[in-house]
């Protein structure tokens, strides 16, 4: 029996999606068994802020592909109006679903529609697409952002915050709350977004077993639909958050697609539309194609090209480059204390595909060294499926941090009262002889190996288990350079290991200038030290420790 794995966001809406498509593939297949892969994607953590300033709608999509191409899932399934138009190398969207109702929907508790709404009324919208199609119909309006899954905007409404606020109509039919719509906005009125209403399944490029399994579930009316739309926008290369709309229709084998672009502030707003008789991929391509360069004759390069030149803020910049899961509050406490937060990972891990190879030898160990909180993530997500750390083996971290996300698992480690790091682990008492002593030390691909040499010294046995590989986010470069480009003051940089500052420089590049230049707040003296080396010429600020705490610690000193 086939065991099909879908990759999910966690909210209502993703999680209808998903099982959606779960219920059509146990429809078609009685030898398949599918389960759901819920996870929180960055987009759903950034929530204070605008996604057109912090990399758009692709940010709900980041994680769900990792777990595709690392073989974490077999299929992943989108919303297609949060899907950018170029997919990672080695992935493809080969299904799409029926179309649910494309257009935007107005709610309010207060009022019938958009016309009945007063002077001044505050309508709820983080899209830069209706704000600029709506402010340009109806320039009395104040419209606020407005971020969250669908129920987090209801409720807000629900408490008064908004008269009104506007929502896809297909989220508010699937989650079985039609009766909150009180007008469906005409596409003539506020042209969709590309893709909206449209689910869509991406999988592995090559995999023909799963390939096999989820095509039938291909409509084709909407496969034409969302190759002329998404078209469009490759031909803009506007983006899903920019302003930017189109909306196809096929009517017995004629294709028509309306498309806008406007100003954010609703000040210009031009339109196009075009018709062609086609049932073909490639005929609706050349539509969105015939579409776009109307528009682009009209002027709409230089409306999209005035917004990514945009500046994102002018407050002082603090850049953290650590994982977003491991930074807790650190960018609201920066931004409460009037920073600009901004987060680029520069390093991210993956489990080694011999991993379960690489433990297997735990039982005979005496003792289990996690040098990170990244060696505990990957490590103990293995061994718990076989039961956890033997009671024989005894756990021991680099540091607090790491013994806390230890004890988040069941595990008591020993650690250094006093500092972080190797060196400061092996300075605790209880490692200062270590004969008779099988030690399995779980590090990275890239990780030191000095500790091993220094515990074979003091008569350990030692194995290096070699559990999880690094690598730069696929999406970090892009996201680097744009900030670059666009921020007038980096005031500072958080790095918590050496690897994600030099992965900082090396993505930077001919910027790389502006990083070596801004303040830095190292987790430790081997991370100042790997700065000079690079010729960091601002101030260098050492923390105790890489622990949030201790970087904040050391980033508000006078």
């Amino acid at each position: 029996m086939k065991n099909v794995r879908i990759a999910t966001r966690n909210s209502p809406l993703a999680l209808w999606q998903a099982n959606h498509v779960r219920d059509k593939l146990l429809d078609l297949h009685d030898d398949v068994q599918v389960e759901l892969v819920p996870m929180t994607t960055r987009g759903d953590q950034l929530l204070d802020r605008s996604l057109s300033t912090v990399g758009g709608k692709g940010l709900f999509l980041k994680e769900l592909e990792t777990a595709l191409i690392d073989g974490a899932a077999d299929i992943a399934v989108h919303s297609m109006k949060d899907v950018p138009v170029n997919l990672p190398d080695g992935l493809v969207i080969p299904v799409v679903l029926e179309r649910e109702d494309p257009r935007d929907a107005f709610v309010s508790n207060q009022y019938q529609n958009l016309y009945a709404l007063p002077a001044g009324s505050r309508v709820g919208t983080s899209s830069l697409r209706r704000v600029a199609q709506l402010k340009n119909a109806f320039p009395n309006l104040t419209f606020i952002g407005l971020r969250g899954n669908v129920n987090t905007r209801l409720k807000k409404l629900d408490n008064q915050e908004y008269d009104a606020i506007i929502l896809a109509a297909a989220g508010l039919i699937r989650l079985g709350m039609r009766d909150r719509i009180r007008q469906y906005i005409s596409p003539v009125l506020s042209v969709p977004a590309v893709g909206q209403g449209i689910v869509g399944i991406e999988c592995r490029v090559g995999d023909g077993e799963v390939l096999k399994l989820i095509e039938p579930l291909n409509d084709k009316a909407s496969e034409l639909v969302l190759a002329a739309e998404r078209a469009l926008n490759r031909e803009l290369e506007g983006g899903c958050s920019m302003p930017i709309a189109g909306y196809a229709e096929l009517d017995k084998g004629k294709l028509t697609l309306s498309a806008m672009v406007g100003e954010a502030d609703g000040s210009q707003v031009l339109r196009e539309n075009y018709s062609s008789e086609t049932t073909l991929v490639d005929g609706a391509i050349s539509v969105g194609q015939g579409v776009a360069d109307k528009l682009l004759a009209q002027g709409a390069k230089e409306i999209i090209d005035a917004m990514h030149s945009e500046k994102l803020s002018t407050k002082p910049t603090v850049l953290l480059t650590r994982q977003y899961q491991l930074l807790a509050n650190m960018p609201e406490i920066l931004n409460r204390l009037d920073f600009d937060a901004v987060h680029i990972a520069t390093l991210e891990v993956a489990p080694t595909k011999d991993i379960a190879k690489q433990l297997a030898g735990i039982e005979d160990c005496t003792d289990i060294v996690f040098v990170s909180r990244n060696a505990v993530e990957v490590t103990m997500r293995e061994l718990t499926k076989a039961g956890g750390i033997p009671e024989s083996v005894r756990a021991m971290a680099v540091g607090p941090e790491t013994a806390k996300h230890l004890s988040e698992y069941g595990v008591e480690a020993l650690f250094p009262s006093v500092g972080a790091g190797a060196q400061a682990l092996l300075d605790v008492e209880q490692l200062a002889n270590l004969n008779d002593r099988k030690i399995l030390l779980v590090r990275g691909r890239h990780g030191l190996k000095w500790p091993a040499k220094e515990m074979r010294k003091r008569g350990a046995k030692v194995t290096e288990a070699i559990c999880y590989r690094q690598f730069i986010p696929k999406h970090s470069k892009a996201s680097l350079l744009n900030m670059l480009e666009q921020t007038v003051n980096l005031h500072c940089v958080f790095a918590h290991s050496s690897s994600s500052l030099k992965n900082l420089v090396k993505i930077a590049g001919k910027h790389s200038n502006v990083i070596l230049s801004s303040k830095l707040v190292a987790g430790s003296t081997n991370i100042a030290e790997t700065a000079r080396d690079m010729g960091w010429s601002g101030e260098i600020r050492e923390a105790e420790s890489p622990s949030n705490k201790h970087m904040m610690l050391a980033f508000s000193q006078h």
